[in-house]
């Protein structure tokens, strides 16, 4: 017998017992998640760059990074799709020099009856009645006048003489995400006036993410939302988060960042990186911001994935978020491509709702240069993680001081009683951690995370080390459980 409290030596007469939790048959452990947006923030935020804050309200990113900031509608958008999912935030400033991204609107004739013009500005509507009366120079002040009002607004405006150019409240690249667009679903432009759009543009010199990494060194964070899609903040991410799930470091972690842009732009922008734990995705012309979507995705697969890591999420909604007209809709050849190419892909309804059609990782070559799809699918690094925390929370709680022997040595077989050959938890063999191991996949495969499980059990080897007995090695073999991605069939008639 092994025990921890009473002295093996104890003579004084009494009842002493322990008092101990017994985990050989404990269920799957807790997963726990926890997702942290890190954004741009505005002078008028109290979050200072440095600090990490739990969220629980969406009203609460205001006040972290200021009305109108992209981290404010990042907080927002995930707090909108996930409302239990423990979130943590970090700001960065604008970089020092970063140019605003500015885009007009234009205004040419006049209105040939009162109506109310209607305007979307990342997505968000504004609108001021136009008279028969007001010339161009009017309109514009009116609309400049109604975006100013709203200090939620992505842009501040200014107008004359028929133009009204909106500037990005952020400097950087972030601004030229920010859609512009007249809103004419409800109430077309009337005849007699046109009303021309310039897309926002010329922002440059996103703040690097690099701070926001070295603050999260140690620290337990599952899921990481960042605004900025330059091609060295994506890099500096990926090398990350790559390092973060190698088995030393151990702080599993997957990123997701998101940019609008034509299939050429998003074809480049997916073979930036190669990594089985960064999700990019992106929409032409959607009128909901990227960083937006990204906070929205990121809070849909944080939520789904730790009720089930190995279940696709294909289907689900992203709330708020606006699908794009159907001319700049992706053809299912075109997302067919873009999957190839590290791109997430979104399916949209007839109402404007969008969802989720396959969420994957950007990982696409192995070491090599072959093409492999291994870690394709985010479920893929989402399952290993979860079997990973859980193996080794299971054999630190069930092993933690446990002595290795060979399975043939005489303390592996000292009998418990008349049923079982468990030598305790004191010592450990090879065959008993085996055991442990195949005990485990069976959870896992009542889960459906993994398959085939006798046969991986079977596979798996573990031994002690021929250089070091005080080392257990092991290869776990595992197979994770796929998933209806494509239903192939041939419907043949008779002729």
């Amino acid at each position: 017998m092994d025990f921890d409290e009473i002295p093996y030596d104890w003579l004084e007469p009494g009842t002493f017992l322990e008092v101990k939790p017994n985990y050989r048959n404990a269920g799957v452990f807790a997963w726990p998640e926890k997702a942290m947006i890190a954004g741009q923030k505005l002078a008028a935020g109290t979050l200072a760059p440095g600090q990490i804050i739990e969220v629980t309200r969406a009203a609460e990113g205001d006040v972290l990074f200021g009305r109108g900031s992209v981290g404010a509608k990042m907080v927002k958008a995930f707090r909108d799709a996930n409302k239990v999912t423990p979130l943590y935030v970090t700001a960065l400033a604008d970089a020092e020099g970063a140019v605003k991204s500015t885009g007009t609107f234009t205004f040419v004739g006049a209105a040939s009856s009162a109506v109310v013009l209607r305007f979307r500005i990342g997505g968000r509507q504004v609108r001021f009645t136009a008279l028969t009366s007001d010339n161009v120079t009017a309109m514009a002040t009116k609309l400049a006048a109604a975006i100013n009002a709203d200090l939620d607004m992505e842009v501040t405006a200014a107008s004359a003489a028929g133009v009204v150019t909106c500037t990005a409240r952020h400097g950087g690249e972030v601004g030229n995400e920010i859609d512009l667009r007249v809103d004419t679903d409800v109430q077309p432009v009337p005849s007699g006036l046109t009303i021309t759009v310039a897309a926002m543009a010329g922002g440059a010199g996103n703040p690097s993410v690099q701070s926001v990494l070295d603050l999260l060194t140690n620290t337990w964070i599952t899921k990481l939302v960042t605004p900025w899609a330059d091609a060295t903040n994506l890099g500096l991410l990926a090398t990350w988060l790559t390092a973060r799930y190698t088995a030393m470091s151990k702080l599993d972690c997957h990123g997701f960042t998101f940019k609008r842009g034509t299939f050429g732009e998003l074809s480049t922008f997916g073979n930036l990186t190669n990594c089985p734990f960064l999700t990019c995705g992106g929409m032409k012309a959607s009128p909901t911001p990227a960083y937006t979507i990204a906070a929205t995705a990121m809070a849909i697969a944080s939520f789904h994935l730790t009720n089930d890591p190995a279940r696709q999420l294909r289907s689900l909604v992203l709330p708020g978020v606006m699908a794009p007209a159907a001319a700049d809709q992706f053809t299912d050849e075109e997302k067919n491509l873009l999957l190839n190419r590290g791109i997430s892909t979104f399916d949209h309804l007839s109402d404007g709702t969008t969802t989720i059609s396959r969420m994957i990782t950007t990982y696409k070559t192995s070491n090599l240069g072959a093409a492999d799809r291994a870690w394709l699918d985010i479920m893929v690094p989402a399952t290993a993680s979860r079997i990973r925390y859980d193996w080794a929370l299971y054999v630190s709680l069930l092993y933690p001081r446990a002595k290795l022997v060979d399975d043939d040595d005489v303390a592996a077989l000292v009998r418990r009683d008349d049923d079982d050959t468990d030598p305790g938890t004191a010592v450990v063999t090879p065959g008993r951690m085996h055991a442990s191991w195949g005990a485990r996949c069976k959870l896992y495969g009542e889960k459906v995370w993994i398959e085939n499980v006798s046969q991986k059990i079977r596979e798996s080897v573990f031994q002690r080390s021929t250089d070091d007995r005080q080392r257990l090695e092991s290869r776990q073999k595992i197979s994770i459980a796929g998933n209806l991605m494509v239903l192939a069939g041939s419907l043949e008639f008779d002729a």
